[in-house]
Parts: C-alpha cells; structure tokens; sequence
C-alpha cells in the first residue's frame, strides 16, 4: 500500500505522485479502443462537474509520461466494463462519538496498487484518503470529521456519466456534512450503481442509493446504519449475491444491534475481522477478499488501517490527520 502526502494545487499533486510512481518503475495501464471511446464520451460531463480534477489529470499525465486522453479515460471508465469491489461499511453513534468500520474487497491481484493517501489540495479541506486507482478515492476522512464510503451494486447497461471515484473525492475535498455530501449527490451525473456511506462527527448518517436513474436517501432507524453490495430496498439477485453481499448485511446488522451504543475502536476492530458471517472476505475461488480495512472515530480523527485482511494484518495507526487539523 502507498501513503503518498498529496500538497499544493490539483496541478501539482497530480504531477508529484505521477512522478513518484514512474520512477518506482511503474507505467501506466494500456487503454482500450472501448475505454477511450467511452472516456471521451464522458470527459465533458466531468469538466463541467468537477473542473478542478481535469488540472489534476493533466499533471499526473504529465508525470507518468503519457496523455491526457489515456489517463481520463482510464480512470472513468473504472466500474463501468468490469467487477469493482465488494465492501461492507457501517456508521454507529454510541451517544458520544461516531465510529465507522471499512472493510474494502476486492480482486488480490490489486494489493499492491492500493493506497492511503493524505491529501491537502490549496483552498480545500485536507483528508485521509484510500483507492486503488491514481486519481480518485473510495473512502475517506476529511478534518471536518465526515467520513463517505462506496460500495458497488449492479446497475444496467453502459451509461455515460462519471464513476464513484471522483464523487468521493470531491465530497471530502469540499464538504463539511452529511447533508452537503448528500446535495452533491443528488446532482451526480454516476455512470455506475453504488452505496454511499456518509457519516460526520455530530451523529448524522446515512446511506444514499445512487445510480444512472436511481437516488434514495436512507437514514437509520437507530444509533447506527450499515450497508454491503446491494440497495436495502431492493433485494440482490443470487447471481450478484456470489460476494456474500446478503450474509454480509445480516452478520454487520447483528453485531450493531447488540454493540452500536457502546462502540469503540476495537469493537469496531472485532466487527471487521469477522470471518464467520463474511464481513471479512476470503473468496479463494474468485481471488478475491479483503484488502484493507479502516476504522475510525469521526470526532477524534483516531484512524486505525489494517493493510490486509484485518485477521492477519495488524490494526496501524495513521496520524497524518490529525497533525493537519491540530
């Protein structure tokens, strides 16, 4: 897993880990004619939502030696033509402080392209960050104590928009809570289905279906709420539920039931690891699992990151955050 320290303009931040990527011997992916053709399709929609990350883009072309055209489509195209991950998220007020749990999965071939990124882009709020991808995010905390994580769900057919990566990003970049996360939201332009997780240190959560004709807002009907890989209001077909996507949400229902009031760290930590109900995932079939798992608490900006499945890879503390905001 990296841990870049992203600073300074878009320009500048992309450009910086470009160049510090290429010269670890990296290059960058080859694009498909399919890729590109949709990636040039999508970039208006894009410029027109986020201006600032097309900068972004330009300087991490610039650092990887190659174009912009290349490094765009890439990057939306993600999700739309192949798997994406698999995740099991949850939120939980315990009448004090708000602790989320993050488990990301996905295919094992990508442990080596994850990253914890700490980023504080000029005029914009700074953030923990995790992806596995280079520009864009999956989850993340930003000093504001507001926490949003995705999963993804099915979604049909191949629509032009723009993928969860850049709402991530943008939300901790500019959002200080729950409800302006979820402002952002209802106007994305997503080309893919997810679940987006929001939390923020006053207690506020929810979890915001959204797809290329769907948006619904669900709030808790407790001191927590969590979500795996399908819509809570529509049930996961079996062919998607090959994840554990439905056993996933029953296991992290059960223990929240019985812990989200007097939630901890290491509550959170036990929750996470749980390999009997697949919120920890071990799929040696489709290799593919748990690659990395965050748990937080939202009003201390205490991060917790198990880089690996959390059952072998030991819980690390990550303070470039709170350095930031102290």
């Amino acid at each position: 897993m990296y841990h870049p320290r992203l600073k300074g303009s878009y320009y500048e931040a992309g450009k910086h880990y470009a160049t510090l990527l290429y010269q670890k011997g990296i290059r960058f992916p080859q694009i498909t004619t399919e890729q590109l053709t949709y990636g040039m399709q999508c970039l208006p929609i894009l410029k027109k939502f986020d201006p600032n990350v097309i900068q972004e883009i330009k300087g991490f072309a610039e650092g990887f030696q190659t174009n912009v055209e290349n490094v765009s489509a890439f990057l939306l195209s993600l999700g739309v033509f192949e798997m994406t991950g698999q995740c099991s998220i949850f939120a939980a007020y315990n009448g004090k402080e708000v602790i989320v749990g993050r488990n990301y999965d996905m295919r094992y071939e990508f442990r080596k392209t994850t990253e914890a990124a700490f980023v504080d882009i000029d005029r914009r709020y700074p953030y923990i960050g995790h992806s596995d991808c280079f520009i864009g995010k999956v989850d993340g905390i930003n000093t504001h104590g507001l926490f949003v994580g995705i999963s993804a769900v099915p979604h049909e057919g191949i629509q032009k928009g723009i993928n969860f990566y850049f709402a991530v990003k943008y939300i901790l970049e500019n959002c200080r809570t729950v409800a302006e996360g979820i402002e952002v939201l209802r106007k994305f332009p997503s080309s893919v289905g997810n679940n987006y997780l929001l939390a923020d240190s006053s207690g506020e959560m929810a979890v915001v279906e959204v797809a290329p004709h769907h948006f619904l807002v669900n709030r808790p009907n407790g001191p927590y709420i969590h979500c795996t890989n399908h819509h809570a209001r529509t049930p996961a077909s079996p062919k998607w539920n090959w994840s554990k996507s439905k056993e996933r949400h029953v296991s992290l229902d059960q223990r929240l039931q019985e812990d989200a009031q007097n939630m901890t760290i290491d509550i959170a930590k036990s929750i996470m690891s749980e390999t009997k109900g697949h919120v920890c995932l071990n799929l040696k079939k489709h290799q593919f699992g748990t690659l990395y798992s965050v748990v937080a608490n939202l009003n201390t900006l205490e991060i917790h990151r198990a880089e690996g499945s959390p059952q072998r890879a030991k819980y690390q503390v990550d303070t470039r955050l709170g350095k930031s905001y102290n």
